[in-house]
C-alpha cells in the first residue's frame, strides 16, 4: 500500500518551518507502509467547488511517482469532494479502479451547494465503486444518481488494541483526575455549526437547574470554541462544562472508559465511530436521531432524541444515566478495523477481477479479423 496524504498550507507552513516532519503514526512505524504528505495548496473560503482541480495540481507529482514506481492496481480515497475527485483522476492515470468511501456531509449536505453539487454527483458517478458506511448513506448516494450494484456498505470498525473495557470506570477516572461523585458526560468532535453545541449546551444548563452533579467534557477544537467559551460562561456553567481541547486519538479512549455516557447533539451525522468507540469501551450514548445513528442504536445501551430539542435531550441524559445502560453497553461486541479491511480488500479483489475481463474483452474485440484466402 501507498498512501499520498496531503496537508493544508495553514498546517504544513508552520508544522515545517519549525523543521518537523510528517511520518507515519507511531503503530504503523514497523510497517512496510509508505507515505508521502504534500502541501495542500487552495484558496480559502473561495472557489471551494475548484478545491478538487487544486488538489490534484498539489498532488499530481506524487500520486506520478507512485503510478511510477509502485504500479498500484486500485486507487481507494476517503470523501466524495475534493479528495474523490483526486482518487478518481488518480485511478486513470494509473488505469486501475478506483473506489471512494464517503462518510457522512460529503453526500448529505455539499450535493446541496450550487457549485459544489455537480462535482461530487461526477465523482459518484465516476468512480468504479462507492462504499458507505451505512446503509442511510448507501440510500442517499443511490439518490444521486449512482448505480446500485456499484454502492456497497461496509461498516467501519475500530481498533480493539485502544478502545477496550480492561479499565475501570474508577480506575480510568482516578486516572484522569475527575471527581468520582459526579456524573461525566463526554462529547468528541469538531466544534463547527453542524454540531450544533448550543442545544447541548442548554441541555446542560437544564441538567444544572435539576442539580444533577455533573461534568460535561468537550473534547476538541474548531472555529467555533471560543464563541461556544463565552456562551458557557454567561449561562454560568463553567464550573459544570470544561473544554479539553484537542486529545490524541489512543487517550480518547481513556475519556470514554471514564464517563458515564457519551452524547452527540448534531443536525448533521453520516454514522460517526465515536459512538461504536464508545459502547467498546462499555459507555452508553445519548444521540441526535439523525444520518444512520440508529442503525447502531438499541434501546438497551442509548436514546435518540429529535435534533434541535434540548429538553429531550437533557431528559435522556438523565434516563441513560442509569447504570442498567451501562451494564448493557459492556455486552457490545464491537466491529474490528481487521474485519473492514478484509471485507475492503475483499472488493478490491472483485473490482481487479473485472477490470481484467473487461480488458481481455476489449482485447478480442480489437483483434484484426482474419479474411480466409480460397484456395487455387
Amino acid at each position: 500500500m501507498r498512501v499520498i496524504a496531503p496537508r493544508a498550507f495553514t498546517e504544513a507552513i508552520p508544522f515545517r518551518l519549525k523543521r518537523n516532519r510528517y511520518q507515519l503514526p507511531n503503530e504503523l512505524q514497523s510497517s512496510n507502509l509508505a507515505a508521502s504528505y504534500p502541501t495542500f495548496w487552495y484558496t480559502p473560503k473561495a472557489m471551494q467547488e475548484k478545491s478538487g482541480d487544486q488538489m490534484w495540481w498539489s498532488v499530481k507529482s506524487d500520486v506520478q511517482k507512485a503510478v511510477n514506481e509502485f504500479q498500484p492496481e486500485a486507487v481507494l480515497s476517503y470523501w466524495a469532494h475534493p479528495e474523490g475527485e483526486v482518487g478518481v483522476r488518480a485511478a486513470q492515470l494509473a488505469n486501475v479502479p478506483s473506489a471512494v468511501i464517503v462518510g457522512g456531509s460529503d453526500v448529505l449536505i455539499l450535493p446541496n451547494l450550487p457549485k459544489r453539487g455537480p462535482r461530487v454527483r461526477d465523482v459518484l458517478l465516476q468512480s468504479d465503486t462507492v462504499i458507505t458506511v451505512s446503509d442511510g448513506l448507501r440510500n442517499s448516494v443511490i439518490e444521486l444518481g449512482a448505480n446500485p450494484d456499484r454502492v456497497q456498505t461496509i461498516y467501519q470498525g475500530i481498533d480493539p488494541q485502544v478502545f477496550h473495557q480492561h479499565v475501570s470506570r474508577s480506575d480510568a477516572q482516578q486516572q484522569l483526575k475527575l471527581n468520582s461523585e459526579l456524573k461525566h458526560l463526554v462529547w468528541v468532535g469538531r466544534m463547527v455549526p453542524v454540531k450544533a453545541l448550543d442545544v447541548l449546551i442548554d441541555a446542560a444548563s437544564d441538567l444544572f437547574n435539576q442539580k444533577l452533579p455533573f461534568e460535561l467534557h468537550l473534547i476538541g477544537d474548531g472555529p467555533e470554541r471560543g464563541r461556544l467559551e463565552m456562551r458557557v460562561e454567561q449561562c454560568g456553567l463553567s464550573d459544570s462544562v470544561r473544554f479539553e481541547g484537542t486529545i490524541g486519538h489512543d487517550q480518547i479512549a481513556d475519556w470514554y472508559r471514564a464517563a458515564d455516557l457519551t452524547v452527540m447533539s448534531s443536525d448533521s451525522e453520516g454514522l460517526p465511530n465515536v459512538l461504536r468507540e464508545s459502547l467498546a469501551c462499555g459507555t452508553p450514548f445519548v444521540s441526535t436521531d439523525v444520518g444512520s445513528i440508529s442503525e447502531i442504536a438499541d434501546s438497551r445501551y442509548s436514546q435518540l432524541v429529535p435534533k434541535q430539542n434540548s429538553e429531550l435531550l437533557a431528559k435522556a441524559i438523565v434516563d441513560v444515566l442509569d447504570e442498567s445502560f451501562a451494564i448493557n453497553a459492556r455486552q457490545y461486541q464491537a466491529r474490528s478495523w481487521d474485519e473492514t479491511a478484509l471485507e475492503t480488500a475483499s472488493l478490491f479483489e472483485r473490482l481487479r477481477s473485472e477490470k481484467s475481463s473487461s480488458r481481455t474483452e476489449a482485447s478480442k474485440q480489437n483483434q484484426p479479423t482474419e479474411i480466409p484466402i480460397a484456395s487455387q
